[in-house]
């Protein structure tokens, strides 16, 4: 069953609605698997890491409903990839097991960022070469040692389902259009005939690389998946209720699981470690 315009706007309006209600709880929990066990300060940083990227989520698709209500769906849609990508990022830092997952996503934000120094040391501007040390100067310990990595969004996605590799190219599509890329520069043209020897047609207005209504599923299913990761350090059955529910109008699952890929290579390994 597809779901009209209208109807997504009002599955997203109440997803908002039940995140302005519900997205803030006072008082938080470990998640399944790391239940009953002392907070640690990586226990702390993956809460703050999901209900981080689910705030950003809620407040990106305000956004992306702004761009579309005035006709800007190619703008919109780098806004609606990072809501993708965060939302199933979300998902599986929440459900790694032990602390796997968020020492890959600390572990990836401190490689970054000493790249990123490292480049800035280079840099024809004495500002940024001052400001290397600054860039550097992030705090990690050297004991992250984890069996994930969170360098590239395809491995999170084969780690998950449903999710993997369909994910994955759903997300390679959105991100073709959101690079300076020759994708981008076909959508203000119109082909002429082949044997013409024309140029292409200029288009008096661009095409949409993707629909709206394509575009407003994605936020939907987005602020469900992003919410419910929220939703598994939290105590409020409500607001799960409401992701579920409206989860199946949306004819997907809110509850994303670990892959069987995911437990095969954590299973390796284990036993490699023996």
């Amino acid at each position: 069953m597809k779901l009209s315009d209208a109807e997504l706007r009002d599955v997203i309006d109440e997803l908002q609605d039940a995140w302005r209600e519900h997205g803030d709880a006072d008082l938080l929990h470990q998640p399944a698997a790391r239940r009953d066990r002392p907070f640690t300060s990586e226990d702390v940083a993956r809460v703050a890491i999901v209900h981080g990227w689910a705030r950003h989520l809620h407040e990106t698709a305000k956004a992306v409903v702004l761009l579309l209500d005035n006709g800007m769906t190619n703008a919109a849609l780098p806004l609606v990839r990072q809501m993708y990508e965060c939302a199933l990022s979300a998902v599986w830092v929440v459900q790694s097991q032990e602390q796997h997952g968020v020492r890959a996503i600390i572990s990836e934000h401190v490689r970054t960022r000493r790249a990123f120094a490292r480049e800035a040391e280079k840099a024809e501007s004495p500002t940024f070469r001052e400001s290397a040390g600054e860039i550097a100067d992030v705090e990690a310990r050297d004991d992250l040692a984890s069996n994930d990595n969170a360098r590239q969004f395809r491995d999170i996605c084969l780690d998950l389902t449903p999710a993997g590799v369909d994910a994955y190219i759903y997300y390679r599509v959105m991100s073709s259009y959101s690079h300076a890329s020759l994708a981008v520069s076909d959508l203000y043209y119109k082909e002429a005939d082949r044997d013409s020897g024309s140029l292409p047609y200029r288009l008096p207005e661009a095409s949409a690389a993707i629909p709206a209504d394509s575009l407003l599923y994605f936020v939907a299913i987005s602020l469900v998946w992003g919410a419910r990761a929220y939703a598994y350090t939290s105590r409020d059955q409500t607001h799960r209720s409401i992701i579920r529910r409206l989860a199946r109008t949306l004819e997907v699952n809110s509850e994303i699981q670990l892959s069987a890929h995911y437990r095969r290579r954590h299973a390796k390994t284990r036993t490699a470690s023996k």
